[in-house]
């Protein structure tokens, strides 16, 4: 990848939509530099940051500053992952090429599965409601516990349908890495954090061993982040 701009992330540990941004730069060869936001803390609700550069009060946040000095903030992690494939399609494209639409359409199939069903009502800010409810910890847990379920079924029986028994389970798509699996991984370490066993769905038990494995999703792992917290932090 050859351009003067920089791109500067910023991110939280923890979180899985901040992961796939750092899985696809990895793959990409996209140079990051970072700043990180710490939720537990409530730095994202600081007027700074969210005046300055996002009003939704969460994380990511890419500041790509060109080589004119203006800049481009991008405030969302599917829209910071589309920008990287329609910038940097090359040398690691993350959808199929445009030639094939229907196996893009796929593509964005499973990827919605994660990011529009799953992740949404798993993410803190809703959780954290749902316990509010009752002050009960444990409705938190079930709560996200279902969603979880729901969202790996889906993904499981659209695994079965469209590559059929007895193809690979290597990738979700094709035999090369998409955004589809840039988007799963991050999500069933979020639901490990929740002590869900996912052995209901051995399809997606087997990608995400595969892709785990790969050396841009275990640089994008939670437990080995610079702002990981020492308590929790994995070599």
């Amino acid at each position: 990848m050859e351009t003067q701009d920089s791109f500067h992330l910023y991110s939280f540990f923890a979180s899985s939509c901040c992961q796939r941004i750092i899985i696809a730069a990895h793959l990409k060869s996209i140079p990051l530099t970072f700043s990180f936001i710490d939720l537990g803390a409530d730095q994202h609700l600081d007027d700074d940051y969210r005046k300055g550069l996002n009003p939704s009060r969460s994380v990511p946040t890419l500041v790509v500053t060109h080589k004119d000095g203006n800049r481009t903030v991008i405030r969302q992690s599917v829209s910071i992952l589309e920008y990287f494939e329609e910038r940097f399609r090359e040398p690691f494209p993350l959808l199929p090429p445009p030639s094939n639409p229907e196996e893009r359409a796929l593509v964005r199939d499973f990827m919605n599965i994660i990011v529009t069903d799953v992740a949404p009502p798993t993410n803190s800010r809703i959780t954290e409601r749902v316990k509010a409810i009752r002050k009960e910890s444990d409705d938190q847990r079930e709560f996200a516990k279902t969603c979880f379920t729901d969202g790996f079924n889906a993904y499981e029986a659209l695994l079965s349908e469209t590559r059929g028994e007895t193809a690979s389970d290597r990738f979700t798509v094709g035999e090369s890495v998409t955004m589809a699996d840039v988007c799963l991984v991050p999500t069933v370490d979020q639901a490990f954090m929740y002590k869900l066993d996912i052995s209901f769905v051995p399809r997606v038990k087997r990608l995400y061993d595969n892709l785990k494995a790969m050396p841009a999703f275990q640089a994008a792992d939670w437990r080995k982040q610079p702002d990981t917290p020492e308590k929790y932090r994995t070599e």
